[in-house]
């Protein structure tokens, strides 16, 4: 069983409005994964075993993303810290439960979250794809509360 990206599930769930996968965004955009509040700081741990592809690089506003491959799939977890945790780079194996990095509050939005996004991992090229309307995201991006809501806490 995959481990829940944080130690502890957010209080505010990540399947309404404005968290949810889906939800409407500016310009007619929809949001492309779910976001799971949390104070800055917060641990962000790997759900899987996995590789590091990507990251830390700049996200949106102030905030990095690392793409991970894991069996599931390929996650980007989104709005964390450019810091990240040592060790995190391309190339790079995880344990699942490992922390990756820690959560960062944007510049433009009131409240810190790790925005978590989850890919089949069969199509190929940049996750992020502004050609593809309406999720601005590669064609294999898949909903991810299903998995996060099977995912099990991994104590801190």
């Amino acid at each position: 069983m995959a481990t829940f990206p944080l130690h502890q599930r957010p209080t505010e769930s990540y399947t309404v409005n404005p968290r949810k996968f889906g939800c409407p965004r500016a310009n007619a955009r929809k949001h492309a994964g779910c976001d799971l509040y949390a104070p800055a700081g917060t641990p962000v741990q790997a759900v899987e075993d996995g590789e590091v592809i990507a990251g830390p690089y700049l996200f949106y506003d102030v905030v990095d993303a690392v793409e991970i491959r894991h069996a599931s799939g390929i996650v980007r977890y989104g709005e964390v810290n450019n810091t990240c945790a040592p060790g995190i780079r391309a190339g790079a194996k995880v344990l699942a439960g490992q922390v990756i990095g820690y959560v960062r509050k944007m510049l433009t939005v009131s409240q810190s979250m790790l925005h978590f996004e989850l890919y089949a991992g069969l199509a190929e090229g940049p996750l992020t794809d502004r050609s593809r309307h309406p999720f601005i995201r590669r064609a294999d991006l898949t909903d991810p509360t299903a998995f996060l809501d099977g995912c099990e806490l991994k104590a801190a």
